[in-house]
């Protein structure tokens, strides 16, 4: 088990100068994110929103420490995200549980495919 300094280096330093950058923009998203619903009861549709920018940052810190399952995981979440999106934009449903940023997240995917083979 590494100690929280060595995994936080390691995720600086391991990867292209690319993969912490984008690191740090999602997880400044997430906190705006929740800061700008704080208002709203926790367990409404709009905290839908967080849950997906979640799920992006996690998958993208472990990316991050050249994960597989990180790349993988965040190339899953963005496909099934666009999915659910170009779904529901046909369906002129309620869109409260989306990320609007799905094309992206596609360009990050497309870089995790580029770099894939270095991970681990």
């Amino acid at each position: 088990m590494r100690s929280s300094k060595d995994f936080f280096s390691d995720i600086v330093r391991k990867p292209p100068i690319l993969f912490p950058l984008v690191g740090l923009f999602h997880v400044l998203l997430l906190t705006w994110l929740i800061v700008s619903d704080r208002g709203v009861p926790f367990p409404g549709i709009v905290w839908l929103g967080p849950v997906w920018m979640l799920g992006y940052t996690v998958f993208w810190i472990a990316a991050c420490d050249m994960r597989k399952w990180g790349a993988l995981g965040y190339i899953l979440l963005t496909v099934l995200n666009a999915s659910i999106y170009l779904a529901a934009r046909n369906k002129m449903i309620n869109r409260d549980y989306l990320s609007d940023m799905f094309l992206v997240d596609g360009l990050f995917s497309v870089f995790l495919l580029f770099y894939y083979k270095r991970f681990r």
